[in-house]
């Protein structure tokens, strides 16, 4: 076992209890999209050589702030909200600045000369892909959908492409950037020009009566 797996139990357990400890839990960040995240930073970063052990324990940590104030602006409170954590469980000292760096900046506040590392870098990419592909629509008919404009939501995804920091993240999420843009492309298409956000059940239900 490489060190950097040995953390993985310990960052399970803290997460586990941060979330029991937090007053809004948000579905959206919870532990099915973290796993997923963290997945992908571990594909990624030994592609690109980066390190391990700060990827990880970013990838647990990064919406932490998400549970207490759901944002799209939450990187900062989530960094506020890992640095006891880390510190707590005895993560290397010299490891914890890189893993506060990565959380602060992989939202959508922080600018690309933010990210100063190849993990924080890592961690932004992982994160943002989970928009594309099946859970990605999924995840915008649940949060975004009826609420913004279905452009919002094309624009949105094009945006998340565009950002990406590595050819390596594009070539992995190529096909499921282009499945969540041809989807909601469609959708608009057969709601009809000027339809903003109309409600999934209210259309289906219109559709077969």
């Amino acid at each position: 076992m490489e060190h950097w797996q040995n953390w993985i139990p310990i960052l399970e357990r803290e997460y586990a209890l941060e979330m029991e400890r937090a007053p809004q839990p948000c579905s959206e960040h919870a532990n099915d999209h973290i796993l997923r995240v963290l997945g992908r930073c571990i594909t990624i970063g030994k592609k690109l050589n980066a390190d391990l052990e700060i990827l990880v324990a970013a990838a647990y940590f990064h919406d932490l702030g998400m549970h207490y104030a759901p944002a799209r602006v939450h990187g900062r409170l989530s960094a506020e909200k890992a640095e006891p954590v880390l510190k707590r469980i005895n993560f290397p000292e010299k490891k914890r600045d890189a893993v506060l760096l990565a959380i602060r900046t992989h939202d959508v506040s922080a600018s690309s000369e933010d990210r100063k590392t190849i993990e924080a870098k890592i961690l932004f990419d992982a994160d943002k892909v989970d928009a594309f592909g099946v859970i990605g629509v999924l995840r915008y008919t649940r949060v975004v959908y009826g609420k913004l404009p279905i452009d919002f939501i094309i624009e949105d995804i094009e945006m998340r492409w565009e950002g990406l920091s590595f050819s390596e993240t594009r070539e992995a999420a190529r096909d499921d950037y282009q499945y969540s843009k041809d989807y909601f492309v469609q959708l608009k298409k057969e709601l009809g020009v000027g339809t903003h956000g109309l409600d999934l059940d209210l259309v289906f239900t219109q559709n077969h009566e």
